[in-house]
């Protein structure tokens, strides 16, 4: 069964304002997504991102599934960066709340736009990469979203041999078919699966199918992160010819569209 409110207050614990203070390192107050609280619980800015040391992407993964259930996919995929550099660092990591992203659930409030799974990531890479490279790490993030196989091969092995122990609700334990979704946003991706499995949306199935990409997004992101705190992330996102063609009329004011065109729109010419 779902996680109760007791077992879910223990993903989203808090610890005392002394002790947090104290495992920060600050002496006037404590730091909470970006906000450093003083003594007169007076905001002050800081654009310094948190630390970081390197995560095991498989142990993401099963808690971004965990995650899923307790609160959607996008508290699950922040929930499963946080709460792993919590438990390697602590500190400012304590206090960091996790339901803040029960509002990216099915695309925004079931609106089926980004999907809550690269949202959540997103969020997570945003609070340890600095202002420079947020962007670019999360360009990477969604682009791989857009076209991989989801679930993974890693996510299925996973969940068919029965080994999502944290998660307390029963899911099916069994391999799940994969699609690619050509596009970030949530809507596009389950319609994508739903069409390439002949699963309904509302068939347990298919929840259990957006648990394991919850999981996937985590993974990827935390394998993101590693690879950019080490120095040897690649930049492989890149235009498609179809993209680079509907360029020659369709170049915008604010930059280049990142999503696949034909995603939303039939094709005019030719590539």
């Amino acid at each position: 069964m779902v996680k109760t409110n007791k077992e879910t207050n223990l993903l989203e614990k808090s610890i005392s304002r002394r002790t947090f203070i104290k495992g920060a390192g600050i002496a006037t107050g404590a730091v909470v997504g970006g906000i450093a609280l003083t003594s007169a619980a007076e905001p002050v800015v800081t654009e310094d991102p948190l630390p970081y040391k390197t995560l095991d992407t498989k142990d993401v993964l099963i808690r971004g599934h965990e995650g899923y259930y307790v609160g959607g996919c996008c508290y699950g995929a922040y929930y499963a960066i946080m709460s792993a550099l919590r438990d390697l660092i602590g500190g400012p990591y304590e206090d960091v709340q996790y339901r803040t992203m029960r509002y990216g659930g099915a695309g925004i409030a079931g609106w089926g736009t980004i999907c809550g799974a690269e949202n959540g990531a997103c969020a997570a890479i945003a609070t340890v990469v600095p202002n420079k490279d947020i962007s670019k790490v999360c360009n990477e993030l969604l682009y791989w979203y857009s076209n991989a196989q989801l679930p993974t091969d890693e996510a299925n092995k996973i969940g068919a041999a029965g080994n999502y122990t944290r998660t307390t609700k029963e899911y099916p334990a069994i391999d799940l078919p994969q699609s690619v979704a050509s596009s970030p946003l949530c809507h596009a991706s389950v319609a994508n699966w739903c069409k390439a499995s002949g699963i309904a949306e509302n068939d347990k199935k298919r929840l259990e199918r957006c648990a394991r990409v919850t999981g996937d997004a985590a993974a990827k992101a935390a394998e993101l992160l590693n690879d950019y705190f080490a120095g040897t992330i690649k930049y492989v996102a890149a235009y498609s010819p179809m993209q680079e063609s509907c360029f020659r009329c369709h170049s915008g004011t604010v930059g280049k569209p990142k999503m696949d065109c034909l995603s939303c729109h039939d094709g005019h010419m030719d590539y």
